[in-house]
């Protein structure tokens, strides 16, 4: 433990969590390219909007760096909370925030997607690979929206997680991380219902436009 007391000791993890969750890898890289990510493309402060306005290398580095940072804050919620199992998780909670609400760049941020995977990839490898194996496909093809389906895929995978990890704190982690990405995708999620909005990526496309096709 960083303190020896365990609610300050929390704190300052989330605080740290936050901090990190907060580093804008994605505007940064734009600006190295004179862009600034928050006013281009879909403003989206994250790998993918820099894929896109940036350039493939510099989407793909943002990517990495987002997974990464995700990942960070699990292993030092780890090593320096001591025994309790629900710190980690709200320390990724915590990043997750950081990272769509960035302190350093006037509260412009991402969705935490990459930040979540690089934090499941750390404290339970291999269920990330079932979130988008088997529950986001079927979200995709009844919802059709990339952006929908991710909000209920997590929310729905929470339930799978209480079971694979036999602790209710995973469900707790993960409705929590379902609420902050709906709260974060708020307006699109709106038009989804009020104006019909249907957004899937090209990959997406790709992949689920036959399937779409025939229903």
């Amino acid at each position: 433990m960083l303190i020896n007391n365990f609610y300050a000791n929390t704190a300052v993890i989330l605080l740290c969590a936050y901090l990190i969750g907060s580093i804008p890898f994605a505007y940064i890289a734009g600006r190295i390219r004179g862009v600034d990510i928050r006013k281009t493309g879909s403003g989206n402060v994250g790998g993918m909007n820099t894929f896109s306005s940036v350039g493939i290398l510099a989407g793909v580095l943002v990517a990495i760096a987002d997974i990464g940072k995700g990942a960070l804050v699990a292993w030092l919620a780890v090593k320096f909370t001591g025994s309790h199992p629900f710190v980690p998780l709200l320390a990724v909670v915590a990043a997750i925030i950081g990272h769509n609400w960035m302190i350093f760049i006037g509260f412009k941020g991402g969705k935490g997607i990459a930040t979540l995977i690089g934090a499941m990839l750390f404290l339970s490898p291999f269920s990330i690979f079932w979130l988008y194996l088997f529950f986001m496909p079927p979200a995709i093809i009844f919802y059709r929206d990339a952006y929908v389906s991710q909000g209920v895929a997590i929310f729905f995978f929470s339930f799978f997680m209480w079971y694979r990890e036999a602790s209710f704190y995973w469900c707790i982690f993960l409705i929590i991380v379902a609420v902050v990405y709906g709260l974060k995708c708020f307006g699109l999620i709106k038009t989804y219902f009020t104006e019909g909005r249907r957004d899937l990526s090209p990959i997406l496309r790709k992949i689920f436009g036959p399937i779409l096709k025939k229903l």
